[in-house]
């Protein structure tokens, strides 16, 4: 098994083995991630192979480890996500709140520590995902970078050109909005 660092210098210089092998390394993640946002399969994989193709393009700039490549991956996959849906929607992703959310207010990155989202409620993460998915895209979005994308607020902010505090205010009400859901169906 060849080591990451022999694998991206090989793609570097267009080996074809060295090129599928990342691609295989890192699909299923930006897959995910681009389907999570734009909610549409085909989308998904066009989008996937997009941001796979715009990495190999400058594949020569990469300086990092496998995780991070899938990172940086996801992250174009993520922008062009976002792009798409801007460029296809007639309502803006996110709408600026004005209402402050409480900074000391605990925001948990990920379900399973919040104690919400406790095994009490079984409350499984397709259980979330689905409920996910039937909330105003704006929340929708900001929790899926949130949660499962485990994006800084700051980032999320600068990926949707919105405010932090925007951000903060709209992962705060979707949160709540995800809860009834789930309280709901349960």
């Amino acid at each position: 098994m060849l080591m990451f660092d022999t694998i991206l210098e090989n793609g570097r210089h267009g080996n074809e083995q060295a090129l599928m092998r990342l691609y295989d390394l890192c699909c299923n993640a930006v897959y995910n991630v681009a389907y999570n946002i734009v909610l549409n399969a085909e989308d998904a994989e066009e989008i996937t192979h997009d941001a796979i193709l715009a990495a190999f393009s400058v594949l020569g700039t990469f300086q990092g480890t496998e995780k991070a490549f899938v990172a940086w991956v996801k992250k174009i996959a993520t922008n062009k996500s976002i792009d798409k849906y801007r460029r296809e929607s007639k309502n803006p992703v996110i709408v600026e709140l004005n209402e402050n959310v409480n900074e000391d207010e605990n925001f948990y990155p990920n379900p399973n520590l919040d104690p919400n989202f406790s095994d009490d409620e079984n409350c499984s993460i397709n259980k979330i995902k689905c409920a996910l998915s039937t909330l105003p895209e704006g929340y929708r979005i900001v929790i899926t970078l949130r949660l499962l994308e485990e994006m800084e607020y700051e980032d999320i902010a600068k990926t949707l050109n919105i405010s932090e505090s925007g951000v903060r205010s709209q992962y705060s009400r979707g949160i709540e909005k995800l809860r009834e859901k789930i309280r709901d169906e349960g």
